[in-house]
């Protein structure tokens, strides 16, 4: 008889050895059974994972059960209920689930017996003659022991394949380990599959369900235009309903947000499309604190009614917070590519347009103010009577323990209200942007959550200059970088009406000051240190380059303190 060697597996084989004795006992209990109960452990690297799962078998029905389940205690989202079974009649393995709300789904995935498997030795296991067959399955090799020594049938993984016999072991990669621990037999016979399927999808739908069975969706906006139409707030606001302000560019809406956010990864979705704007366009989504006696509803109303500060001739109202006025919260900063969908006719060899700019980032750490009541908006920088559409979400999902975060928004540059008259925030050609802001209490390991851009689109301009960034914390510098992308040429699909130079480049692909067309900027995390009660002051320097002609540099800068 051959024998299996397997070194990895080498510290079981005294356990192997010492179970051959039951080899008699275990044909001759269930010799006339109406069925069995096999109970597999799962271990790792040696290491025997908690729980176990239990295959029932009865004539050409299996049902799979594991006992490790997360409790329902009342405490966080209740999880799915899931059963897997396999049919040896009709060649199915199948899966049932109930989801929280309720809703019954299931899935079937035929199978070929023995289909994709290699024998490659013999061995015993629990005392039983086993043969051991070889697989592969999305790179990982996978060895299937399973006897015929008794008159049963059942695997605890149809995924991997299906033998004609009873599966003992499950070898993945030589180190992960699901083996049978118990063989039981049944005295009375009964129907193991559930009375009702339910919704019947595939086995990809199945698993996404399952998968998002306890993700909270809010939708916040769904195809709406973003255009220049000299669009003002109107007096009263009511919830739930849609504004178009600013000129037009901003959209506005008050949404219920989930109450808590413990345990919950918090992530912002947009999907963004031209609807007649050939360029490239600053967009952001923000929401508006609303916890001082002025917000940025305010603004909207009346600019010159917030807080300002001077510098040279020019007061810049509403971009940075006071005691009695918080900027809005910025979650997403994000650039619209060249014309997508609305230009796609253009032809250009070896492209092909995408039919729209799909954006999705990660806000866990401004997460304790997305809770509740809150007034969530959108920006495109446009002058354009068609504009953009754009639909925006917030998605909350399940995770574990998490560090959370204190928030307070400190500064805000981006120009939302330009369309409605808003200087360019050019202020920092001959000054610095100073922001004071006061803590009740010591705090430890401050970051500053801070989103930059730089822009002036000509060749002096500093979108295409890199341009230092110096963070500075009562007047002690702490971090001084450059943000820069040279990744743009990856976004070419996104640009269907981008210029294409003489050289062989497009417009789209040219290195910026951190952003390209059709991407998200990403945050910087700038660690602070631990801070003292009191007032404290954050200064932000750029040598902004001077303007030419009709044109300006500017920064948008937006930055939270995370505590």
């Amino acid at each position: 008889m051959r024998k299996y060697l397997l070194t990895a597996v080498a510290v079981l084989a005294g356990c192997i050895t010492a179970s051959a004795a039951k080899a008699p006992n275990i044909v001759k209990s269930v010799r006339n059974a109406k069925g069995i109960e096999v109970t597999y452990q799962n271990s790792y690297k040696g290491h025997v994972a908690p729980g176990t799962m239990t295959m029932t078998v009865i004539g050409d029905q299996v049902a799979l059960e594991s006992s490790r389940r997360r409790p329902d205690n009342g405490n966080g989202p209740r999880v799915p209920v899931i059963k897997s079974y396999v049919d040896y009649a009709s060649h199915e393995s199948l899966r049932w689930a109930q989801l929280p709300d309720g809703t019954v789904i299931s899935c079937a995935t035929p199978f070929d017996m023995g289909k994709g498997l290699k024998e490659i030795g013999e061995d015993k296991y629990l005392g039983l003659d086993c043969k051991i067959m070889r697989t592969s399955v999305n790179s990982n090799t996978i060895d299937i022991w399973y006897t015929t020594a008794i008159p049963f049938r059942g695997t605890p993984q149809a995924g991997v394949g299906v033998p004609d016999g009873l599966v003992l072991r499950i070898i993945r990669n030589g180190d992960q380990i699901q083996e049978a621990t118990a063989i039981t037999p049944l005295k009375q016979v009964r129907d193991l599959m559930p009375e009702s399927w339910g919704n019947k999808l595939d086995a990809y739908d199945f698993q996404y369900d399952i998968n998002h069975a306890n993700v909270i969706t809010v939708p916040v906006f769904d195809q709406q235009r973003i255009n220049f139409d000299g669009a003002k707030i109107p007096e009263a606001l009511k919830d739930g309903e849609i504004y178009n302000v600013g000129g037009g560019t901003i959209i506005l809406k008050k949404v219920q947000l989930p109450d808590s956010v413990n345990d919950r990864d918090v992530f912002v979705e947009v999907v963004q499309y031209s609807d007649g704007d050939a360029y490239d366009r600053t967009g952001s989504v923000f929401m508006v604190p609303t916890d001082k006696k002025q917000s940025f509803i305010d603004a909207i109303r009346d600019l010159n009614s917030v807080p300002s500060f001077k510098s040279g001739d020019t007061d810049y109202h509403g971009l940075v917070s006071t005691p009695d006025y918080n900027v809005p919260m910025e979650l997403m900063r994000f650039f619209t590519g060249f014309g997508v969908r609305a230009f796609n006719h253009n032809k250009v060899r070896g492209q092909e347009w995408v039919d729209s700019v799909n954006y999705k980032t990660e806000v866990t750490s401004l997460a304790e103010r997305l809770v509740g009541e809150q007034w969530i908006g959108a920006y495109i920088g446009n002058w354009d009577s068609k504009g953009h559409k754009v639909s925006v979400m917030l998605k909350y999902y399940p995770s574990g323990e998490r560090k959370s975060f204190r928030t307070k928004p400190l500064f805000n540059t981006v120009n939302y209200l330009e369309q409605a008259g808003q200087p360019y925030p050019v202020f920092l050609l001959n000054d610095s942007l100073n922001v004071k802001f006061t803590l009740k209490e010591p705090v430890k390991n401050a970051i500053l959550y801070y989103l930059t851009t730089g822009h002036g689109g000509w060749g002096g301009g500093d979108e295409f200059n890199q341009k230092p960034n110096t963070i500075l914390v009562d007047g002690k510098q702490v971090i001084s970088f450059v943000p820069w992308r040279e990744d743009c040429g990856t976004y070419r699909n996104w640009n269907p009406c981008s210029g294409n130079f003489s050289n062989g480049l497009s417009s789209s692909d040219l290195s910026r000051s951190n952003w390209c067309p059709a991407t998200v900027t990403n945050p910087e995390y700038i660690y602070l240190g631990d801070l003292e009660a009191g007032e404290h002051t954050i200064t932000v320097k750029i040598p902004q380059g001077a303007p030419e002609g009709g044109s300006n540099s500017y920064w948008c800068l937006s930055g939270t303190l995370l505590y």
